[in-house]
């Protein structure tokens, strides 16, 4: 055999002498597995409960609760909840039951007017953090239902009022409620395609955590090995592979080794994903190139540590740090680009995170 063989094969030995490996290909599947019980059911684990206090024999505040409910027919994440009893939802925002409150004041058709100011009273607790993202929709909601009274309003102000007016005003809305023309949605992904369909929030969510899993444990495991090919080096390994001059053929060999292990490992967890949760995949040669990728880039970054490293105690000291920010900033759960421009910028650093957004757009 050559060098290069005999070289593989025992750079594959050490690491199948590694627990990490076995615990990895056991632990991947069977929490993709797990996943799958929840990624497979109609419901959501998380569900961000709002109330809203309104009068049910005003026309005006009904429209608005049935348009807070339709905004949010698509989102499985928030649930509306009406109220006729002001003090039990004070009483469920302060406990906690709910995540904050909205009180549709008296002055409330003042918005058919056009004019939004102090026209909802926001009850919120310590505990509540989703205020900002529900007070948009109950903007939305109130526009939604009001919309037509202040073109209508505005339009009355120039024309005068006349019944020919009011019948045109409405023809025009109900012509484009029917032609859904108010706003079509248009999903623009990094590559630049555009799509007519906005992806389902909680499908994008387990597709970032299922593909998340696989590259953490990539990741991890090549923490796990790099100290391994560091300390080996203090025993003389290179010293007496440079002098045959054979430390180049080394190196490729572990990274071929190393990615042969990783890319195994990671093909395992998209197996399991296509036996359990095929919808959450990314037609295959796009899955696979993706993976193979990212496996080979984590590869390089362990040959590299592995040759100028000195010590492993860097890796040693910074790998939970190194794993966590990965979690942080490598779009597990979200693309942080889209709460601030200078996070998006930095967690294009993350390869985890060009991974991630491989299999999505």
């Amino acid at each position: 055999m050559s060098f290069l063989t005999v070289s593989f094969l025992l750079n594959l030995k050490k690491f199948a002498s590694r627990q990490a490996l076995w615990l990895g290909l056991i632990l991947l599947p069977m929490t993709l597995i797990a996943g799958s019980i929840f990624a497979n059911t109609e419901g959501t684990l998380i569900t961000v409960n709002a109330g809203v206090f309104y009068n049910p024999l005003h026309p005006f505040e009904v429209s608005i609760f049935e348009a807070l409910e339709g905004n949010v027919s698509d989102n499985p994440f928030i649930n509306f909840i009406a109220y006729d009893n002001l003090n039990e939802l004070v009483a469920d925002v302060r406990q906690g039951r709910i995540e904050c409150g909205y009180i549709l004041n008296p002055n409330i058709e003042n918005a058919l007017y056009g004019e939004l100011a102090d026209i909802v009273t926001l009850i919120t607790s310590p505990r509540t953090v989703a205020a900002p993202i529900l007070n948009d929709i109950v903007t939305a909601a109130i526009l939604d239902a009001a919309v037509q009274n202040i073109t209508l309003n505005g339009l009355e102000v120039i024309f005068g009022e006349s019944e020919e007016l009011s019948r045109f005003v409405a023809w025009q809305f109900e012509a484009y409620s029917q032609m859904d023309i108010f706003m079509t949605p248009y999903f623009v992904g990094e590559t630049g395609d555009i799509y007519m369909e906005v992806p389902n929030i909680l499908e994008i969510t387990s597709i970032r955590i299922f593909h998340g899993l696989i590259g953490l444990t990539i990741l991890i495991l090549s923490l796990f090995c790099t100290p391994l090919f560091i300390e080996e080096r203090h025993y003389g390994l290179k010293a007496a592979l440079s002098a045959c001059r054979k430390l180049g053929l080394y190196e490729l060999s572990l990274w071929a080794s190393a990615m042969t292990v990783m890319s195994v490992v990671g093909l395992s967890g998209l197996i399991t994903m296509y036996i359990f949760t095929p919808h959450l995949l990314a037609p295959a040669f796009k899955s696979i190139t993706a993976l193979l990728s990212y496996t080979a880039v984590c590869t390089i970054f362990l040959a590299a540590a592995s040759r100028f490293l000195k010590t492993a105690g860097f890796i040693q000291s910074f790998s939970i740090f190194i794993v966590i920010l990965n979690i942080l900033f490598g779009g597990i759960l979200l693309d942080l680009s889209e709460l601030s421009p200078q996070f998006g910028q930095l967690q294009r650093l993350f390869p985890l995170y060009w991974y991630i957004n491989a299999v999505i757009y």
